[in-house]
């Protein structure tokens, strides 16, 4: 059975999806990268880290278990292609700063 000519028009979640990503910045960049992280890192990953702030450029990662932080170190510069593909507006800059017991940043390196 062969399908007719595609209509030019896409689901109404992908369309919204492209405004939402195309307006957003600031806050609503965070919420837009928070609600769709675990398809842009990958599920398994999502359960590892997870976007804590977002300022300018700067995304900020939190470690949620410390036994994972040498492979995810490894797996940066994949994430910022991968954040430059979802928002190439921000191509936000990643981070990761470790929870509970772990290293905590310095003034110098928050950028303060």
């Amino acid at each position: 059975m062969r399908r007719g000519p595609r209509s030019g028009f896409s689901p109404i979640d992908a369309a919204a999806d492209g405004v939402l990503r195309r307006m957003s910045s600031g806050e609503s960049a965070l919420l837009w990268i928070r609600a769709r992280w675990p398809r842009i890192v990958g599920e398994p990953l999502s359960r590892k880290i997870t976007p804590a702030e977002l300022f300018g450029r700067r995304l900020t990662l939190s470690l949620l278990d410390p036994a994972w932080k040498k492979p995810i170190e490894a797996t940066l510069p994949e994430l910022e292609r991968r954040l430059a593909v979802e928002l190439p507006e921000l191509r936000p800059r990643v981070h990761l700063r470790e929870t509970g017991g772990g290293r905590r940043e310095t003034r110098s390196e928050r950028g303060l």
